[in-house]
């Protein structure tokens, strides 16, 4: 199409826009969506890791990627989520956690007793599992019956997409009849008893089973609380709906109520599960305890306006208006809807491209600006590093002395006056000074007697991808990023994340067993250290990805359909010897890490550690 002369872009695409509605209304409806199902349902599990408050059942559907559940190290291990009545199932989306399930069956339960399987998927590679099934049950179950490992069978979430089944509506009755049924109603039967072995689900009290207190206030007042802490952490919101509500699964309330809230801090309640000490919620009037106010809202800014209704979201009318509209009222009610759903979705398409028009332009401004590259983290600890060479050297020498294989080594672990190897495979024999534990997973050895023992003059390449994430609680914590064997991930703020990443191209770099590794970054908004390749696309290095010794490649955002199928390839041969990371969230990553403002640097499957706790020393200084 070809533009007028003197018609701006915006104004182009905003008559473009306000053309297509002539076409819009007069289309038939798109098939609904299945709806989310689970989230935030009553679930059960076989099992939680170590009974871990962190690893529970309730975190595979509450919605945040940032908590997950975990099982026991057994097979088989399950967890089902009960979805309040009986419902078609359309869909059930898996996010898995580094470990997964190799093997496992989707199952559908009317009673939580009896199941029908509808889906099974043998030699699964974690990542998001996506299944398209159908059935209708009120009972969806994950049944694991292999995993990938020796830890559990771990999920972050579990997501039953579809639609409830509606209820039959009952025959009309003659109004001659109604009178005298009225006078003769029976009460209320009481719901049917939940299945043996089946936890009753622990559902909200109706707030008439709730007194309300009597408050007197300002007007505007309103019943508030304000988050405490407690020990490292602050209160969870489910413990203050337990508290305060008489119930934990009360929590989606406050966040109703308190998701609009600008906090003294700036920030928004986003993620109910993670709040911080000093926010202020607002309770439904029914709320009683300690800590709980009546009054205007302490500390906050006004509350930000309520998002405008999605077009495809378009809620049904209650019986009682049903019933009681006319007809032409109902005629005109189903004119207006779509016509104003159709207006309401073009402005605010209009509003997205202006915003987006913006964006392009000040992006552009911006792109030739570049990231000062800061040197002085390009290291982070010289003796942590010259302690784990030596006793790396000295396994060496001493596996040679006793004629053992060197054992395979996913992580190192400086824990006080001890040095902790945990091994790829169990190995039940070590050489001295190393110790065995019980289930030959780790070698332990003090780090005096590892001092003074001898050490080999051999390469430590096996040991080139080792890098030191950081100090946990019980010290410093080092992993092998080659074992990952897939895609790693690392989101956080952008400050946040290019720390991190920067003292790991360090540790990749700089350490004594490091090598000389090639480092690629590819895209835009990346930092820029001098010593490392820049490339604009993920093409221009897939080549040389196929042979070589390997490297490190850094991704600015996840890759295309078609490079994850390249990467999966490459991954699968044995000899590839490629460390991928990809700055940004990713579920689809095998390894998933989260630096926080804070300091700390999640993930979860290993301890959390401080990334920031070691002063930098500069390479000129060293």
């Amino acid at each position: 199409m070809t533009m007028p002369a003197g018609v701006s872009v915006p104004t182009a695409v905003l008559l473009s826009i306000l053309l297509l509605a002539a076409t819009l209304l007069p289309a038939a409806p798109a098939a609904a969506e299945p709806e989310l199902l689970s989230q935030g349902q009553p679930v059960r599990a076989s099992a939680v890791e170590n009974n871990d408050p962190e690893l529970v059942a309730k975190h595979a559907v509450d919605g945040s990627l940032a908590t997950r559940w975990a099982s026991h190290h057994e097979d088989p291990s399950w967890i089902w989520v009960d979805l309040g009545q009986p419902s078609q199932v359309q869909r059930v989306e898996i996010v898995w956690e580094a470990a997964y399930s190799t093997s496992y069956g989707i199952g559908l339960s009317d009673d939580g007793v009896n199941w029908t399987n509808v889906a099974w998927v043998d030699a699964a590679d974690g990542g998001t599992d996506v299944l398209q099934v159908s059935g209708t049950g009120r009972y969806v179950r994950l049944y694991g019956q292999t995993r990938n490992g020796i830890a559990g069978h771990s999920l972050w979430e579990l997501r039953v997409f579809g639609s409830p089944v509606p209820e039959k509506e009952p025959e009309k009755q003659p109004e001659s009849e109604k009178d005298e049924s009225a006078q003769q109603e029976e009460p209320e039967q009481p719901a049917s008893p939940p299945p043996a072995n089946t936890p009753e689900p622990q559902l909200p009290p109706a707030p008439s089973d709730r007194p309300t207190p009597e408050r007197e206030g300002p007007p505007g007042s309103v019943v508030y609380y304000v988050v405490k802490q407690q020990g490292e952490r602050a209160e969870t919101i489910e413990d203050i709906a337990q508290r305060l509500l008489g119930s934990a699964a009360r929590w989606p309330e406050i966040v109703q109520l308190s998701k609009a809230i600008r906090q003294k801090d700036g920030k928004y309640l986003t993620d109910p599960h993670t709040l911080l000490a000093g926010w202020v919620l607002q309770l439904p009037d029914d709320a009683a305890g300690e800590g709980v106010k009546f009054g205007r809202l302490p500390g906050t800014g006004k509350k930000k306006p309520s998002p405008s209704p999605s077009p495809s979201a378009t809620p049904s009318p209650s019986p009682v208006v049903a019933r009681e509209s006319a007809d032409g009222s109902a005629a005109v009610a189903e004119f207006l809807l779509p016509v104003g759903l159709v207006l309401g979705g073009l402005l605010v398409l209009a509003g997205l491209v202006l915003a987006a028009i913006r964006l392009v332009a000040l992006a552009r401004r911006r792109r030739t600006e570049k990231i000062p590259f800061d040197d002085s983290v390009l290291r982070t600890d010289t003796s942590a590093a010259w302690t784990v060479d030596h006793a790396l050297r000295a396994l060496i020498a001493a596996c040679e002395r006793d004629g053992l294989e060197v054992p395979g080594v996913t992580g190192v672990f400086v824990e006080g006056g001890t040095l902790r190897l945990r091994l790829t495979n169990p190995a039940s024999v070590g050489p001295a000074p190393w110790s065995v534990s019980d289930d030959g997973q780790s070698w332990v050895a003090p780090l005096s007697k590892l001092q003074a023992a001898p050490v080999s003059d051999g390469s430590t390449a096996r040991f080139s991808r080792l890098v030191n994430l950081g100090m946990s609680e019980t010290g410093r914590v080092l992993v092998d990023f080659s074992l990952a064997r897939g895609v790693v991930s690392l989101d956080g703020s952008v400050r946040a994340r290019h720390e991190v990443l920067r003292r790991w191209l360090g540790e990749f770099t700089g350490n004594p067993w490091s090598g000389e590794p090639r480092v690629v970054m590819v895209g835009d908004g990346l930092p820029r250290p001098d010593q490392v390749e820049h490339v604009p696309g993920f093409d221009q290095v897939k080549q040389e990805m196929e042979v070589g010794d390997g490297g490190v490649l850094v991704l600015s955002q996840p890759p295309s359909s078609a490079d994850r199928d390249f990467l999966a390839e490459r991954f699968a041969d044995p000899a590839f010897r490629w460390v991928v990371i990809v700055l940004g969230s990713w579920s689809a990553a095998k390894w998933r890490f989260t630096a926080r403002d804070d300091g700390w640097l999640r993930s979860g499957f290993l301890p959390h550690v401080r990334y920031d706790e070691q002063a930098a020393v500069r390479r000129g200084s060293e």
